[in-house]
């Protein structure tokens, strides 16, 4: 299960920046530039870019939209796999939501349709109180990861923890 692409999931919230900033391009916010500028620049280099599969299916009832169209076509969405739910509930006793546990654990546990990646590197996000605590509990994290993961048959033996970035840092680093 491993892709040459660079591979990266974005949160529903860098997701909905860039449909806002879409249906808007002439009086874009700083973050909606920001978010724009980030999504062209990762579609540029070829990395792919995933949005949890419930973001998809929400921003399918809007597809009669032109930018809704333009944004579904360039990602992929990420679905859940074996583990996800257990590693989620675990996140969740380290002061996580329940969305952002989900967002993280789908960035570990999560696929393609075609069951050909597992998790990502990297999860784009705004929220830098989420950031924050993965940063806090990372250690333990890793460990914790680590110590459910080796008793787990191949690829969910090799699921890593991604990090947590968020959309300045990634262009930064792209530049």
């Amino acid at each position: 299960m491993s892709n040459p692409r660079p591979m990266c999931l974005l949160d529903k919230n860098i997701a909905r920046r860039i449909i806002e900033g879409l249906s808007h391009p002439d009086a874009l916010s700083d973050e909606e530039a920001l978010v724009i500028a980030l999504w062209r620049r990762l579609r540029q280099v070829g990395h792919r870019l995933f949005i949890s599969i419930e973001t998809v299916n929400i921003l399918r009832v809007f597809s009669a939209y032109q930018e809704m169209q333009v944004f579904l076509t360039s990602v992929e969405p990420m679905e859940p796999t074996r583990y996800f739910k257990r590693w989620a509930r675990r996140l969740r006793g380290y002061g996580f939501t329940g969305e952002d546990a989900k967002v993280l654990s789908l960035g570990t546990f999560g696929t393609d349709e075609a069951g050909q990646i597992l998790g990502v590197k990297v999860i784009i996000t705004l929220d830098q109180s989420f950031i924050n605590n993965l940063k806090a509990n990372e250690p333990v994290l890793e460990e914790k990861l680590r110590a459910m993961a080796v008793n787990l048959s191949p690829p969910f033996c090799e699921a890593v923890l991604p990090r947590l970035v968020q959309p300045g840092e990634v262009l930064i680093a792209l530049s």
